[in-house]
């Protein structure tokens, strides 16, 4: 195999996922690739199961082009199908395991999927949202045990050729709250240099590692951690789901290099027993979907100070992140999510699409190598999405005057109360420098006057007193009057988005669907 290598990363210049592993597989057979609790594969040996799967896989008349949808949780099974299904030209559309019946069947039914690979622990969410539809389904574990009893697949005959650079490599459903699903169609062009620029970035090299503690569907699991590691030619360890028992003690017996986590997944690591044995071995942790507390972050670099702390932002319709806040402004700039990758162009506009001054909210867009070719057989919401070669976002942010990027919050969640405009994450900032805050949530309830007012609901840290007067004094120096909350909400836990983030929609949508009189319950605590 001939390969140019790049002079900064050293990483060979390769089209898809599966041509990585076949080099990997042919220059370093007996490194360590992938590994489960006691299940280790090197890269030769992932490499050959990969074949024998996509042979089965053509076997059952797949090619390029079809829809696999994949349901499942980490497992090394998951990962080798998601690379078979590539190899021989298909498409893969990592699935979200927790999804209703109901989602998973509208998902299929836009796909046209022509088979769903599912593990045991989910054929019950298939079978249930699949009831009348006549789309082929099959057990990663069936598929697995014949692929073990193939011979050694000879390498090519699984239909390596019709594995393109220029096709679509998969299509990620985006964790949003609307009803509408978006399969945001991701070219192996585009997966691939996401994954260099990931291993450029952190630095990345065979000797680096891994440990997936988020799901593997979301892109933080297949992107920015196995298929960084997979360019790379390191290693990736799987833990079946999270738990932070688990994830101490893997980390513990095989430490790693790089993690990546949403801040609460942190905080429970930081907390538990033995945690600065494990933290004491990282050389990094990226973090996104919101910012870290700078409580949390500050002691975590005193406790650590060699530990490299950045700060991630990206979405599913440019394949994962879009900027990094580099470590070394983590605790004066933790709120910012930093400057764009190389590649990525941003611009924040404003309703007229004209771009905005620094410090100035508007729109954010992004342009790059990375961005989506389209929602799957969506062209009305794709030309909504797109403007030339832009992406809108939907996200309301600002550039400072240095160039970093601070998000503000969702187009659509911005709260307008009288005419005076409200950004929720500005709001849940100020309210999280209490220290009685756990979590926040703020939105805009009905108000027949004026238009819309301001709700907050909140999580407490343990040993605190819900007291909202308290509250509303502590943010009377840092909010203007009408943006302070004059309802209050206490919850024992926030609803969470597929993707782990606070869901803000559905904290808003529960609380219009009651009548909230001063006192009453509400959910899981008070309201006032």
């Amino acid at each position: 195999m001939t390969t140019a290598r790049d002079d900064v990363t050293g990483i060979p210049q390769l089209g898809t996922l599966p041509d990585y592993l076949r080099f990997w597989a042919t220059t370093t057979p007996d490194r360590v690739a992938l590994y489960q609790e006691r299940e280790a594969l090197t890269w030769d040996d992932l490499d050959q199961l990969v074949d024998r799967l996509a042979v089965l896989l053509r076997a059952r008349d797949i090619s390029a082009g079809d829809r696999v949808m994949l349901v499942g949780s980490n497992t090394i099974g998951w990962i080798a199908a998601f690379l078979a299904v590539q190899r021989i030209g298909a498409v893969v559309a990592p699935t979200n395991n927790r999804i209703s019946p109901g989602q998973l069947r509208v998902q299929a039914d836009l796909l046209e999927a022509r088979l769903i690979l599912v593990d045991a622990d989910h054929r019950q969410l298939v079978a249930d949202g699949l009831v009348g539809n006549p789309t082929s389904v099959l057990e990663l574990a069936v598929l697995m045990r014949e692929a073990s009893e193939l011979p050694a697949a000879t390498a090519g005959v699984a239909g390596v050729a019709a594995c393109s650079p220029s096709g679509a490599a998969l299509i990620s459903f985006t964790s949003g709250t609307t009803a509408t699903p978006k399969g945001a169609v991701i070219g192996h062009s585009a997966l691939v240099t996401m994954a260099r620029s990931f291993a450029a970035y952190f630095d990345s090299d065979s000797s680096s590692s891994t440990l997936v503690m988020v799901p593997l569907f979301h892109n933080t699991g297949f992107v920015d951690q196995f298929a960084h590691l997979l360019v790379a030619g390191g290693s990736t360890g799987l833990l079946l789901r999270y738990s932070t028992t688990r994830a101490v003690e893997e980390l513990g017996v095989r430490p790693v290099s790089f993690l990546a986590a949403v801040p609460s997944m942190i905080r429970m690591l930081m907390v538990a027993p033995g945690a600065d044995e494990v933290f004491a071995k990282l050389r990094v942790i990226m973090y996104g979907g919101s910012p870290m507390p700078g409580s949390w972050s500050r002691e975590l670099r005193e406790r650590h100070p060699h530990l490299q702390l950045v700060h991630a932002y990206g979405l599913s319709e440019f394949t994962s992140v879009c900027t990094f806040l580099p470590a070394d402004l983590v605790l004066t700039k933790g709120e910012s999510v930093g400057y764009p990758l190389p590649g990525v162009e941003v611009a924040v506009v404003d309703d007229a699409d004209t771009p905005v001054a620094a410090g100035v909210a508007g729109e954010v867009w992004l342009r790059g190598t990375t961005r989506m070719d389209g929602y799957w057989r969506q062209p009305a919401l794709t030309r909504q999405k797109f403007a030339g070669e832009w992406l809108r976002t939907g996200d309301v942010g600002h550039l400072d005057p240095d160039g970093l990027l601070w998000l503000d919050g969702r187009v659509d969640d911005v709260i307008n109360r009288g005419g005076e405009k409200i950004l929720p994450t500005h709001v849940e900032s100020c309210i999280a420098r209490s220290s009685d805050i756990r979590e926040a949530a703020v939105f805009g309830y009905p108000d027949p006057i004026l238009q819309q007012r301001v709700a907050a609901a909140i999580t407490l840290r343990p040993g605190a007193r819900y007291d909202p007067d308290g509250l509303r004094r502590h943010l009377a120096p840092l909010l203007p009057d009408y943006a302070i909350p004059d309802r209050w909400i206490q919850y024992d836990e926030l609803p969470l988005t597929g993707s782990g983030k606070v869901d803000r929609r559905a904290v808003a949508a529960a609380f219009a669907a009651q009548v909230v009189d001063r006192g009453s319950g509400f959910g899981a605590g008070r309201t006032n």
